[in-house]
């Protein structure tokens, strides 16, 4: 089971979640407003049909050791991948949230990761509507109502990956975590025949 988790301030319904089943062969999607809604989601779906989950998250789930940047920022946009700093102005509210979400999921035992669809999708050379229509042709899945829901199952998608060592990590100083992200030799039209 992989879980996306496409973050967003609470309050309003704006952060998406995306669940890739493989043993099923199918997807799902919701939006919703609530940290509690989001850890409901997740531990229901992880424990419901026993097994492992994977969860990635689309927002900064470390602190830098210095200024508003990680290393991890630094790197990433040195490869061209545009990361926004998890200081800058309402990004600092993001990333706490996304720090005691991921620290909240882990203590369920569920496995987390920091993703970022954008860049997943700039390394896989697809645009959203891509990915959805890929998805839509290889797994049976709901509607998908809006970008907060397709970034959901692209976060999702990069944790099938990352479960099939199809990844690499940006690593930050010593706190400041990881970003995962596609490796490029990988092919995803093999990997999603091979492995759903």
């Amino acid at each position: 089971m992989y879980i996306g988790v496409d973050l967003a301030l609470p309050g309003k319904r704006r952060t998406g979640i995306g669940i890739i089943d493989i043993n099923e062969h199918t997807y799902y999607t919701t939006t919703v407003a609530s940290q509690h809604e989001i850890i409901e989601i997740i531990s229901n779906n992880a424990t419901s049909k026993g097994g492992r989950a994977l969860v990635c998250i689309d927002a900064p789930l470390g602190l830098p050791k210095y200024g508003i940047n990680r290393m991890i920022e630094i790197t990433a946009r040195r490869r061209g991948l545009r990361l926004i700093p998890p200081l800058l102005g309402s990004m600092k509210s993001l990333t706490m949230y996304g720090i005691d979400t991921a620290n909240k999921l882990r203590q369920l035992g569920i496995e987390v990761f920091e993703v970022h669809p954008t860049s997943t999708l700039k390394i896989l050379n697809m645009s959203r509507q891509e990915f959805l229509n890929y998805i839509r042709s290889v797994l049976r899945g709901s509607t998908v109502n809006n970008e907060h829901e397709i970034d959901a199952l692209v976060a999702a998608f990069t944790c099938l990956l990352h479960d099939h060592e199809c990844t690499e990590e940006i690593s930050g100083y010593e706190g400041e975590g990881s970003l995962i992200i596609p490796q490029g030799g990988c092919d995803l039209r093999v990997i999603m025949h091979g492995f759903i």
